[in-house]
């Protein structure tokens, strides 16, 4: 028996209830985008790795090809944060749709033609690197546009639920796209995701837009920011948190390729490897988007300790063992990345938080080049049992000596409107 109108109208209530960015038309307009453009991306970063081990056979390269398309982020990320306190984010998120769309097309032509050389490739990478640096900022200060301070931190955690989605619709879709019309078509597939995205950026109503304060003058430049971030021991914690997670322990996109070759398989493991962790890392968003109460700093560290736990097993080279851990490891990255992203925007007063940000990025996308190149080089010499263990290390050493609470009943996470008075929020 199907539910009557009553009933449906109270299923809405307690999904708005449990996911209130979901009440604002501009954000659901944003969601559908973020749904396909993130679907899309993932679906080139799977369809790319794999592009280059087939045609290199070396897990260096993979990784060279990774840090190319991050190091730009990390050159540029502070530039990225003062154009995002300075202009109208809307408007930067369309022209940056265009300027990503327009190096999916050229790569998916490169592709129709025949197996690029590794320079191109890495030259492409370079050239999605630019645009990527100035998209985090740009687009983590739409959302604050699109849902205002009191539901940033929901809309924060549902962001990365959509990312998670992406994450496992991406590499399927890859999987299939490879084995039956070719890997060409998972670029060209990508580049019509950022139509998706610019029609959905395009559809959102400027007049219901909640405008954060604009940075002017002296207090818009990247020094303002920095002097600003100087100050904030509790958002530096956080920071140094990501940098060290992301730099040894978070490059599963660089080991699950030559793992699945380590095992036997081929690009089908592969894709259903990075979708499986993208399953944990989706329960883990979606929990987070719908937890009532504030986090402490502890969620943090045990979720570090979960995932060494999970890179522990995914040492041991069997399919089921990685099959098994990459559930609680997606969960243990997530955690940690949502935490520290929501709490870093929570905690930064509004008229810096687009250069906190994109702090914040460059530390997560400074990790992700030297850990993109550490983790290639150490799988290609030791294997990745080995590069999973040196990961797990250095996530409890993140837990124990990086995330230490002065006061353990402090909230920090996505989870609650956290005081932005540097005396009252210390973390470390």
């Amino acid at each position: 028996m199907g539910r009557g109108p009553t009933g449906d109208v109270g299923a809405r209530q307690g999904l708005i209830v449990r996911f209130p960015a979901l009440e604002n038309r501009n954000f659901r307009c944003y969601a559908i985008g973020q749904m396909a453009s993130i679907g899309g991306t993932w679906l080139q970063n799977v369809s790319l790795s794999w592009l280059v081990l087939e045609s290199t056979d070396s897990g260096a390269a993979v990784g060279l090809v990774g840090a190319a398309q991050f190091l730009p982020a990390l050159l540029l990320g502070a530039w990225a944060g003062a154009l995002a306190d300075r202009f109208e984010a809307r408007n930067a998120v369309l022209v940056l749709q265009v300027v990503l769309g327009a190096q999916a097309c050229t790569l998916a032509a490169f592709v129709f033609a025949g197996t690029p050389p590794l320079g191109l490739l890495v030259g492409l990478a370079l050239w999605q690197g630019v645009g990527a640096a100035f998209d985090p900022p740009v687009r983590q200060g739409l959302m604050n546009d699109l849902v205002g301070e009191t539901d940033l931190p929901n809309a924060v955690a549902m962001n990365s639920a959509l990312v998670q989605m992406g994450l496992i619709v991406g590499p399927a879709l890859a999987a299939f796209l490879i084995d039956t019309v070719g890997i060409a078509w998972c670029f060209a597939v990508n580049s019509m995701s950022y139509v998706v995205m610019f029609v959905a950026i395009a559809a959102i109503r400027p007049a219901e837009l909640h405008r954060r304060p604009r940075a002017a003058g002296a207090d818009a430049s990247v020094r303002a920011g920095l002097v600003y971030l100087r100050g904030r021991s509790d958002i530096r914690a956080l920071m140094a948190a990501i940098l060290l997670c992301s730099l040894v322990s978070f490059r599963l996109e660089v080991l699950l390729p030559v793992l699945a070759r380590e095992l036997g398989g081929g690009s089908g493991l592969f894709s259903a490897l990075t979708a499986t962790r993208g399953a944990g890392a989706l329960l883990a968003s979606l929990w987070l988007a719908g937890r009532v109460g504030a986090s402490s700093v502890r969620t943090l560290r045990v979720a570090c300790v979960l995932m060494a736990g999970s890179l522990t097993v995914m040492a041991i080279p069997h399919p089921v063992a990685a099959f098994v851990a990459l559930v609680p490891a997606g969960v243990g990255m997530m955690t940690v990345v949502v935490g520290t992203l929501a709490g870093t925007q929570v905690l930064a007063s509004p008229e810096y938080r687009g250069r906190v940000v994109a702090v914040w990025f460059v530390a997560i996308n400074g990790g992700v080049v030297g850990g993109s190149l550490f983790s290639g080089w150490l799988a290609q010499r030791a294997g990745t049992s080995t590069a999973f263990l040196v990961g797990a290390a250095v996530l409890v050493a993140v837990s124990v000596a990086v995330l230490r609470p002065r006061d353990r009943r402090q909230p920090v996470g996505p989870f609650g409107n956290l005081s932005s008075d540097p005396a009252s929020t210390r973390i470390c």
